[in-house]
């Protein structure tokens, strides 16, 4: 696994932080990609994935600048129902190794956050390649499963891969 030379830090969305999620963009190519920033925190306040799941939205920074947003969606009830509902570097941050650092803190925090965890899961969709391959390059593999919402393929991060992110 390759290393980040950024460092990022999780900080969650709330009252004093969301409209820093608000204002984040994408680039117009990425749009069909990811939820809208809107979207992304209207999903975890309506509990989109159902009432045992824990929906987490955070900011993504580095130092004092926020340079991405990740969604989590998990049951902590569970061993393999972790998912990284969206993750998003903004469009004027990317190609800067923020992306891979944002996965690493994500995966950490929920191998911290939930015991229970043998499994982390995410949707990737099949034009996204630049996603797929720090995905896969994490140790996430296809499940040969699709998501119900999109039709696009599931990943998968389990096993001795997962166990990494536990140190």
């Amino acid at each position: 696994m390759k290393k980040s030379d950024q460092e990022v830090v999780l900080d969650p969305v709330d009252r004093s932080n969301f409209i820093k999620l608000f204002n984040m963009q994408l680039r117009p190519d990425q749009t069909k990609f990811v939820t809208p920033p809107r979207w992304t925190l209207a999903r975890c306040y309506v509990r989109l994935f159902g009432d045992n799941f824990e929906h987490l939205p955070h900011l993504i920074r580095s130092g004092d600048e926020v340079v991405g947003y990740a969604t989590t969606a998990c049951d902590p009830n569970s061993a393999h129902n972790y998912w990284i509902d969206d993750i998003m570097i903004a469009a004027k941050e990317q190609g800067k190794g923020y992306g891979r650092a944002a996965m690493v803190e994500v995966l950490k925090m929920i191998v911290e956050r939930y015991p229970r965890c043998e499994a982390v899961q995410l949707t990737c969709f099949r034009t996204n390649l630049n996603a797929a391959d720090l995905y896969v390059s994490l140790g996430f593999r296809p499940t040969g499963g699709v998501d119900e919402e999109f039709g696009e393929p599931n990943y998968k991060l389990s096993g001795a891969a997962l166990a990494k992110f536990r140190e």
